[in-house]
């Protein structure tokens, strides 16, 4: 018999969805068992759902299961995961990469949207009863989206950038063509098409190679009515110098759902900016949004305890 850890608050909904694999076949059911991630049997755990650890409670959570041969992350970022510890026990690492990309891509479309529209605009004249009728208000259609990066999310954006009329460029290490992608860029080659974007749109986890990847030349390169989008990681946007081309309005704004601190510091500058969307790190919320969560675990679940190939491993050199 495999045993599984995970919460205590999830663990009916992750044994519903493995029973409902396994209607009608009571053997495979019950090979898989699952256990409080935080009771006295983790100790008999072979793989466990959690958060990420970083390496004092990894070694900490290790003693109390030294079986562990696969960790499972609920999110899609794991740059606080342990990676050598874990590279070092034989513990494969996996993520939820791609389970929040459909309500992440509708925030983005939701904020352009928004920014072409000039909505805020016309719900402030609604609150204090103006006629705001002469507004220079503009369309997604024909615009320039430059996505950095092609995984789920960004595929999601696609989808929904093409449906708008959108000219999409995208930017991933191998250059590999993206599908409805006018040009997939590879290596550096995306900072040429800067001057061309009138969003971009970072999906980028935070790695070595990605930190601070957006700079203040970077952001020269933008055309003053770019806007900047940043759904991935804070960290992959240089933020003081995001904030500075904003205040002096060397681009017109941005849309972060990210920072590298979080909560944002009441004292932060970054509140008054009167051009800058900040949202509380909630863009792949949604009623969705954790069954999709589960089904991916529960899925992986039975994958290992079939000795099967898992679902979204990590690379933990790469580090995504």
């Amino acid at each position: 018999m495999t045993r599984i850890a995970v919460p205590a608050d999830v663990l009916a909904q992750v044994q519903s969805l493995i029973d409902e694999r396994f209607i009608g076949e009571n053997d495979r059911a019950s090979a898989i068992r699952l256990i409080d991630v935080d009771g006295d049997e983790i100790a008999t755990a072979e793989a466990a759902l959690r958060w990420g650890l970083d390496s004092t409670a990894f070694g900490a959570f290790l003693a109390r299961a030294p079986r562990l041969r696969w960790l499972h992350s609920p999110g899609a970022g794991v740059e606080g995961w342990p990676f050598v510890e874990l590279a070092e026990h034989g513990i494969t690492l996996t993520n939820a990469a791609g389970v929040y990309a459909i309500p992440i891509a509708e925030w983005v479309l939701t904020r352009m949207l928004e920014i072409v529209k000039r909505t805020d605009d016309v719900r402030a004249g609604q609150r204090e009863r103006r006629w705001v009728s002469d507004l220079p208000v503009g369309e997604l259609y024909g615009k320039t989206i430059l996505l950095l990066g092609s995984g789920g999310i960004a595929r999601q954006v696609i989808i929904r950038a093409a449906a708008f009329g959108m000219r999409i460029l995208v930017a991933n290490r191998s250059g590999r063509p993206v599908e409805l992608a006018e040009r997939t860029a590879a290596g550096d080659g995306w900072r040429p098409l800067l001057a061309e974007a009138d969003f971009v749109v970072s999906t980028l986890p935070l790695t070595t190679e990605t930190g601070s990847l957006i700079g203040a030349d970077e952001l020269s390169r933008l055309k003053p009515t770019a806007w900047v989008i940043n759904v991935g990681r804070g960290g992959t946007i240089d933020q003081d110098a995001l904030f500075a081309a904003i205040r002096d309005r060397r681009i017109a704004g941005a849309a972060l759902d990210v920072f590298t601190t979080e909560p944002l510091p009441a004292e932060s500058p970054a509140w008054a900016l009167d051009n800058l969307i900040i949202s509380p790190h909630m863009s792949g919320d949604s009623d969705a949004s954790q069954r999709r969560s589960l089904e991916l675990f529960a899925e992986n679940a039975i994958r290992f305890a079939a000795n099967e190939p898992l679902l979204n491993v990590v690379d933990l050199t790469a580090g995504y």
